[in-house]
């Protein structure tokens, strides 16, 4: 991970930022699964666990307007040569391959879940269980889904085709680089990625 490229969304009077960096990720997402690369890492220079406002001015995590690759030079070219990008380079620009700056501090980016859908818990009770609908809606009523506020990507699963789902992201600070591998949405529960 000596290397990085920024790619930063461009803004649009018809699509949010939000919008289209859920977009960029779906084709980073599509791209890293159809190559299998595990050597590629994503971060989010603007990831902000901003605190909730009042009333029309709530401000809310955000994952900013950037995503940012890294990996080896060599890594990020052969992958930048493809062309992954196609219907996003009128809403991008995307930075060269650089050197990563000493000096730069360690972060893991991952994804984070929770049992956010009390509907699907119960339905999944049910069917691995055998509980009736009612007895599953006792032991587990509406109330206890879980909220995480985190900043996240709306997005559809290529490798289990799920539609329409959020991707929770965690960055956090570690002390010290990791070594590992990459999934398919450029995220590790062990690998670390520069930051600066």
């Amino acid at each position: 991970m000596d290397h990085y490229l920024d790619i930063r969304i461009l803004p649009d009077p018809e699509f949010s930022p939000p919008l289209l960096l859920n977009a960029l990720f779906s084709k980073l997402h599509r791209a890293l699964a159809i190559t299998q690369r595990s050597d590629i890492g994503a971060s989010f220079p603007g990831y902000n666990l901003a605190p909730k406002g009042e009333g029309d001015n709530t401000l809310r995590p955000t994952l900013g307007q950037v995503l940012r690759l890294h990996g080896s030079a060599a890594a990020l070219d052969s992958f930048m040569a493809r062309n992954w990008l196609a219907g996003m380079r009128d809403h991008v620009t995307v930075g060269h391959i650089q050197p990563v700056p000493a000096g730069a501090g360690h972060i893991r980016v991952q994804r984070k879940q929770t049992k956010s859908n009390p509907a699907r818990e119960r339905a999944r009770l049910m069917r691995r269980k055998g509980v009736s609908e009612t007895e599953a809606l006792r032991l587990i009523p509406d109330d206890k889904a879980k909220r995480l506020d985190l900043p996240y990507l709306t997005l559809s699963s290529q490798s289990t085709g799920q539609q329409q789902f959020r991707l929770f992201i965690t960055q956090t600070a570690v002390a010290a680089g990791e070594q590992g591998e990459f999934n398919t949405y450029g995220l590790s529960p062990v690998a670390t990625v520069p930051t600066f």
